[in-house]
């Protein structure tokens, strides 16, 4: 068993490990953290957000996966070395994020192509883990730093996805039939707030799902990658809503060179739709949106050796 898989399952069996590395460290982490400019507060990120869709204009908005990062960063740090790359962020970036292979030279394309899609980011969602600066100050200056949670609408009162109102929304994420049916049969019911979730024109597409190392139909990341770009190209919308593990950044990327709208929200994502995951079930404001309406994923949605994914976190 990998060292990051037995801290897990120490972590799952002592919970207040997980508040104290959640809630503490990250208090650390924000203190000595430089991200050469000031981070807008949550309230006027959402703003910042509503605006950028108001304007009809190309934009990304994205998040840095925690496991990405890490990857990018044993990158950078690795090319001014002659060593060769760490084996725990080797198996995390295939098991968490769904990369694949994990042999040495595709993880520095991926690191390598990851990079250049950061710097397409016009607004970055920050959580202050390691390093998260030194790559925002060095691929994306120009972004507009905010807190992570002006990404998830539900934290506010006046929402930024009320501005998807009448819009073609394309939502790219693996439980792609689950967000269908949720929002074409309980959209209305999933959040006391009707502007959470309004009225519009959804489209989807079902991501590759290959974090857990799941088997594909595809040879590498790369192809699975292209194939999803090549679905997008086909769809006629407005905005895209993006959860797609280690593609979703990229996918953003993508999209905006499309001339289109992109928020990568995520693994949030599924809260959106009214999907519950383990990792929510006790989060204090997110587990008190949970009613009769919302669903666990369905059994098309779990994939083989879930719980290898943060006790399955997302299931």
């Amino acid at each position: 068993m990998s060292e990051y898989l037995i801290r897990e399952k120490i972590l799952m069996k002592l919970p207040i490990l997980r508040v104290f590395k959640a809630v503490v460290i990250k208090r650390i982490r924000k203190l000595r953290s430089n991200y050469g400019k000031e981070i807008i507060m949550p309230s006027k990120g959402n703003e910042l957000i509503e605006k950028l869709l108001k304007s009809n204009s190309p934009f990304m908005v994205a998040r840095l996966g925690s496991t990405e990062l890490e990857c990018v960063t044993e990158y950078l740090n690795k090319n001014n070395s002659d060593r060769g790359w760490n084996e725990g962020i080797r198996k995390k970036i295939c098991t968490l994020s769904g990369f694949f292979p994990s042999d040495d030279s595709s993880l520095d394309r991926f690191s390598k192509e990851f990079l250049e899609h950061v710097k397409n980011v016009d607004v970055m969602g920050v959580w202050y883990n390691p390093n998260e600066d030194v790559i925002c100050r060095q691929f994306c200056s120009n972004a507009s730093l905010v807190s992570l949670t002006s990404l998830e609408p539900y934290y506010h009162s006046d929402p930024w996805s009320k501005s998807l109102v009448d819009k073609k929304v394309l939502v790219i994420h693996p439980y792609a039939e689950t967000i269908k049916h949720q929002y074409q049969y309980k959209r209305e019911s999933l959040f006391t707030h009707t502007n959470v979730l309004p009225h519009f024109d959804l489209q989807t597409i079902q991501a590759v799902q290959s974090i857990a190392n799941n088997k594909t139909d595809y040879n590498s990341w790369f192809d699975a990658y292209g194939y999803m770009c090549d679905e997008i190209a086909k769809r006629d919308f407005d905005v895209a809503i993006i959860g797609a593990g280690a593609y979703g950044l990229p996918l953003a990327s993508f999209i905006k060179n499309m001339g289109k709208q992109a928020i990568h929200m995520g693994g949030a994502t599924q809260i959106l739709f009214g999907i519950k995951g383990k990792r929510w079930d006790d989060h204090k404001i997110i587990s008190s949106f949970y009613n009769d309406d919302w669903v666990r994923p369905s059994s098309n949605d779990i994939p083989q050796n879930y719980k290898n994914v943060e006790g399955g976190c997302y299931w």
